[in-house]
């Protein structure tokens, strides 16, 4: 039991304590490095939530000098240096005055005001968020009081992400939307509170000495306010989280159902339409009607996990059968219809692309069926070959197709026989110039 506590044990590699109230000391004051690494942090991670970018943002928060306030104000709150906290509280003020104004300028200038998913992704804070601002204080907290250089403290930055959620206020602030700039900021107050609230509670477990000006009276009255912080933000998150976890849950099961639907060779889906907020699903099909005990079934699975105000409607065409083929037909119409007319552009080129291939392997096609007839014609050939090329006279200006027919004999064919080729030829490809060459028989042992 002695050696497992052993390996939890905190106590082993723990800085001198004067070295820990340096350290965190130190991270919290305004100095013109932090001033300046943060606006170069802000501007990278509104770039790369601008472009869409996980790596961009992640390198943004590797740089970010905002976790030192925020251990501050926890460290001063376990040791009751109510001084330190007030001091560790502007200098977090001031960061974020800075972090805001920064990005909305940026936004402002930026050319792309399309909102992306990396920005759209911290405006909806949720339970999730507090349990990552929470776990990343508790590694950064232990990182800051441990012997030597860590590099938990920027894992910790980049699981908390303090970095984006105030970009996206300053997108939210730069496009004029609201509520952009209240779900960010939520998000930022979720995750500079959990992180200050782990690192007051790993202060406390580790008994760091207290302050000399520590009051019990304010100490009791810092933890209820403590307590009634926690509630005001992990509720609302709690409850934000529940609804995301219920809206997921409908969409899965809306998905199943259609699938169900359309894997019934009977019905054709011909629009489904899911409205989440109001857990509604309405699906118009055609084909047989879907009978009463199978649509109850779909009804009770689209209801199953704790959904069960969720509906759904199906519309049927009409009573009679309708013709399956004949419907998915006239869909194929419609939507051939609705082709771009840039992709009816591709497919003429594709074609004609298709038909000059086709061109030119019958053109190779006839030229390769000259070898096998001159080859039987002419007994005294030993090889012949063909090659297509291009022909021009030194007064000439545009080329002229060529067809080089090389011929190898043994004896050598007279000045007729090559004419007679050459003619015979000519008649097949009237278009082309033809030229017919012999060259002369290799000799045994000649390579």
């Amino acid at each position: 039991m002695k050696r497992f506590k052993s390996l939890f044990d905190l106590r082993h590699d723990q800085h001198e304590n004067s070295a820990i109230d340096s350290a965190i000391r130190a991270g919290e004051r305004i100095g013109g490095t932090n001033l300046w690494v943060l606006i170069f942090a802000i501007l990278i991670a509104s770039v790369g939530l601008n472009v869409n970018s996980t790596a961009v943002v992640i390198g943004a928060m590797l740089i970010s000098p905002l976790m030192g306030p925020l251990l501050a104000i926890g460290y001063g709150a376990g040791i009751s240096d109510y001084r330190l906290i007030r001091s560790a509280a502007r200098s977090l003020l001031i960061f974020v005055a800075i972090s805001l104004l920064t990005s909305s300028l940026y936004f402002l200038l930026s050319p792309l005001s399309q909102a992306q998913t990396e920005l759209m992704a911290r405006t909806t804070p949720t339970l999730w968020d507090v349990l990552i601002a929470f776990f990343g204080g508790c590694a950064g907290i232990i990182a800051q009081t441990r012997r030597g250089a860590s590099t938990i403290v920027p894992g910790a930055a980049i699981a908390t992400a303090l970095m984006p959620p105030l970009c996206t206020a300053g997108y939210g602030i730069a496009s004029g939307n609201w509520e952009f700039v209240g779900g960010a900021l939520y998000l930022f107050l979720i995750n500079a509170f959990f992180i200050t609230l782990a690192t007051y509670l790993f202060v406390t477990l580790l008994r760091l000495p207290q302050h000399e000006s520590g009051n019990p009276r304010l100490q009791r009255r810092a933890h209820a306010v403590i307590i009634l912080c926690v509630l005001a933000l992990a509720v609302p998150s709690a409850w934000l989280a529940y609804g995301l976890v219920q809206d997921q849950l409908f969409l899965a099961a809306s998905r199943d159902v259609a699938a169900t639907l359309e894997r019934d060779p009977k019905t054709v889906v011909l629009r489904k339409d899911v409205d989440v907020r109001r857990r509604v699903m309405a699906m118009t099909l055609g084909g047989e009607p879907v009978a009463p005990a199978t649509e109850a079934l779909l009804a009770a699975r689209l209801q199953a996990n704790g959904l069960a105000r969720a509906r759904l409607v199906l519309r049927h065409v009409g009573a009679d059968k309708v013709d399956l083929a004949s419907l998915r037909n006239e869909l194929r119409s419609e939507l051939l219809a609705n082709v771009d007319g840039q992709v009816q552009q591709r497919t003429v080129a594709l074609e004609a692309m298709q038909v000059q291939v086709s061109a030119a392997e019958r053109a190779q096609a006839e030229r390769m069926a000259l070898l096998p007839r001159l080859l039987a014609e002419y007994p005294a050939l030993v090889q012949a070959s063909v090659a297509q090329g291009q022909t021009m006279t030194r007064t000439g200006a545009t080329p002229a197709p060529v067809l080089i027919v090389t011929l190898t004999a043994k004896p050598r064919l007279r000045d007729d026989d090559l004419e007679r080729i050459r003619a015979g030829i000519a008649v097949r490809f009237t278009d082309t110039v033809i030229e017919v060459v012999q060259a002369p028989a290799r000799r045994r042992g000649q390579p």
